[in-house]
């Protein structure tokens, strides 16, 4: 059964909820309330992606010391553990979470909630894991610290394509892959991009985001990608700039 999933985005520079503890808190799928507290993707800048150093390993699980190793790297700073506490949600389904050890041997955990990449659990993270993750982080970022709520929707069949009447503005889309080095992140702008533009969100100064858009500024998704299928084309987008992990947004 496909669903679209509530966003609700609370930015200190990127993102959602408004939680009072972003790591240790937990959410239901079916409507999802993110949390507060990730300023930007911590360890990601121009020149390397997500999975150079950091102590984070795409060819072993999340909950394996290969893949996500205790006390260093995003392990061992605040602002790098709000990276994986996004990480974590975007890619493991609710009901699931890991632990992992600061550098001084405190205890983390970190709670699923989108499931877009179930395997990275105890897996290697593929190409495609790591696209339909990056689209889930990039549509998180928001640089001005104002709670917003939002709807997701995608071809991700955990998500599905579904839209709600509270949330009539198709903001853009989000799609790269910020494992890459260097880390492709980007955006298009949704049809209604600039109505009732919210405070670090697409057409509110959108020049300062860390995304670009790989048609040009202020140009449309309509444009360039591929919509849903049938009948659903008014949704979202399966496909842009050869990346079929895409996510679409929609806002109130």
């Amino acid at each position: 059964m496909k669903f679209s999933l509530l966003v609700s985005l609370c930015m200190t520079p990127l993102v959602i909820g408004c939680l009072d503890d972003p790591e240790q808190a937990s959410e239901t799928t079916q409507e999802v309330a993110t949390q507060n507290g990730l300023p930007a993707i911590n360890g990601l800048n121009t020149q390397n992606g997500l999975n150079t150093q950091n102590g984070l390993n795409t060819q072993n699980g999340l909950n394996t010391q290969n893949g996500l190793k205790d006390g260093v790297g995003l392990m061992s700073s605040s602002a790098g553990r709000d990276t994986l506490a996004y990480l974590v949600k975007c890619a493991l389904p609710s009901g699931r979470s890991i632990t992992k050890k600061d550098q001084y041997g405190q205890s983390y955990s970190f709670s699923g909630s989108l499931g877009v990449a179930p395997e990275w659990e105890t897996g290697a993270c593929g190409q495609t894991c790591q696209q339909w993750i990056s689209a889930c982080m990039v549509a998180h970022i928001n640089t001005a610290g104002v709670h917003v709520p939002l709807w997701v929707v995608s071809s991700q069949f955990q998500i599905g394509w579904t839209l709600s009447s509270s949330y009539p503005h198709q903001e853009g889309s989000f799609f790269g892959n910020i494992f890459l080095s260097p880390p492709v992140l980007y955006y298009c702008n949704g049809r209604d991009y600039d109505v009732n533009v919210v405070p670090g969100r697409i057409g509110y100064n959108t020049a300062t985001k860390p995304y670009v858009n790989p048609w040009g500024y202020n140009t449309y998704c309509d444009t360039y990608c591929t919509r849903a299928d049938y009948p659903y084309g008014t949704s979202g987008y399966k496909a842009c700039a050869g990346y079929n992990s895409v996510f679409t947004v929609w806002r109130q």
